[in-house]
């Protein structure tokens, strides 16, 4: 393993030989490998340590741990505690996009202070997963490379995160640290089935490879090519963006003529309305409506309004202030614009709260789910109906008054409208006493 990380290290150009670096170190087997190995080719490591503080005394005992090794070896040692918690109910983000904000926040403090790299435990098993989340969520053209060997810090662009361990997956480094008395910590968060990544692990992945001896390696060497192909994409677009005039690349006009002379106008539209939160349900049905030239559809991408006129794809904010979230699967509660979310178990079902909440069946769900104001042309099934009624139909015989149609909110899931908030739940998404997974979400004005 060794030769082989450092053949990494030199491929990738991650640093010289025995160059000093930043090594974050959890406690777990991935991050502790890394740190024997690299101290091991003649690094001079320095040992970073995060305490999010979600697990109590198993956090202090993490951090405790890390600490004692890094001590036992002679390296310097340096720990942040963190709020994740604070950051999310502030934010309204999940409780893992909050601790990755705060990590990487302390991160880009260390590489301004020096050195300027940091070592992070990403591995093979890793990247792919990563990849299969990307592909249920749905990505644009950086989600298709998964996690890079090498990345740079945006707040501080000379300092450099980097994955000796990319190309060792994980059964390796359990045996590296087996074969050399490695100790290290398990952290049982690592199989809690609430989690996309674990249910991915322990669930899909052994599934691919009892359908497929092999799967594993075979992916981690196509995320390789994945990687190379996605540069080459990323070129390609670059070429077509610099083509472009003033006009045409601000992302505010785009002219059909500039899409239908693109080899890669999916990734065309998606670089010139960067920012704007599309949804990939919405890009597949911007993509036809502009194929059939449909002058005066109407699309909303967050805060942003897209429309298809004669000649081009306009976009501009939208006037109503009713913008559109995207919902991923995410086992944290949080809140979302005026909804909160949370996974939750059947018994907790409670009807009586009226269609402001709404009890769905998590596995009938094709995450990423979209909240967006409705629109004329939307229909659904409503629960208990036969057939599909247009949503501008049920909103007049709920007697909704003009002034408020506006302000209602449907859940798309998979293209299909599962919820007409405040209204009605769509035929096959309801939740019963019977549901695995419930997925609540209340509609909080």
């Amino acid at each position: 393993m060794l030769a082989e990380v450092r053949g990494t290290i030199r491929r990738e150009r991650m640093l010289p030989p025995g160059a000093p670096l930043w090594v974050a170190v959890s406690g777990g087997v991935d991050s502790m490998v890394l740190l024997h190995v690299l101290h091991t080719l003649g690094h001079s490591c320095a040992v970073v340590h995060v305490d999010h503080g979600l697990r109590g005394a198993e956090s202090d005992a993490d951090r405790a741990f890390v600490e004692g090794e890094a001590r036992r070896l002679g390296l310097v040692f340096r720990t942040m505690r963190v709020d994740p918690k604070a950051i999310a109910d502030e934010q309204g983000i999940s409780l893992q996009m909050a601790a990755r904000q705060a990590r990487y926040g302390w991160f880009a403090t260390l590489l301004r202070e020096g050195p300027s790299t940091m070592a992070l435990g990403h591995h093979r098993d890793d990247a792919v997963e990563t990849l299969m989340i990307h592909l249920l969520r749905g990505t644009g053209l950086r989600g298709w490379s998964g996690i890079p060997p090498v990345s740079f810090d945006q707040a501080h662009p000379s300092g450099a995160y980097v994955r000796p361990l990319i190309g060792i997956d994980r059964a390796r480094i359990l045996a590296y640290a087996q074969a050399h008395d490695i100790p290290f910590r398990e952290d049982g968060s690592n199989r809690d089935p609430k989690y996309l990544r674990n249910r991915i692990r322990h669930e899909l992945m052994p599934f691919l490879e009892g359908l497929r001896p092999g799967a594993r390696r075979t992916l981690g060497r196509s995320m390789e090519l994945l990687r190379e192909l996605t540069t080459a994409a990323q070129a390609q677009v670059h070429r077509e963006l610099n083509a472009l005039s003033p006009e045409e690349g601000d992302g505010r006009r785009i002219p059909f003529a500039v899409l239908d002379a693109s080899r890669t106008p999916r990734l065309l539209l998606l670089q010139l309305l960067h920012g704007t939160e599309l949804h990939p349900d919405v890009l597949d049905r911007l993509m036809e409506a502009i194929a059939q030239r449909a002058t005066g559809a109407l699309f909303h991408a967050g805060d942003r309004r897209i429309t298809v006129d004669r000649e081009a794809v306009l976009v501009d904010h939208a006037p109503d202030g009713f913008p559109s979230f995207r919902i991923d699967e995410d086992g944290t509660p949080r809140r979302t614009g005026p909804f909160d979310r949370s996974w939750v178990d059947a018994s907790a079902i409670d009807v009586s709260q009226g269609m402001d909440v709404a009890w769905l069946d998590g596995d009938a769900l094709a995450f990423p789910l979209e909240l967006r104001p409705w629109r004329e042309g939307d229909r659904m099934r409503p629960l208990g109906l036969q057939g599909s009624k247009a949503i501008s139909d049920i909103l007049i015989d709920a007697k909704v008054p003009r002034a408020a149609k506006t302000g209602v909110y449907v859940l798309v899931s998979g293209g299909a409208i599962v919820w007409l908030v405040g209204h009605r739940i769509a035929e096959g998404y309801a939740a019963t006493a019977a549901t695995a997974r419930v997925l609540r979400i209340a509609h909080v004005p």
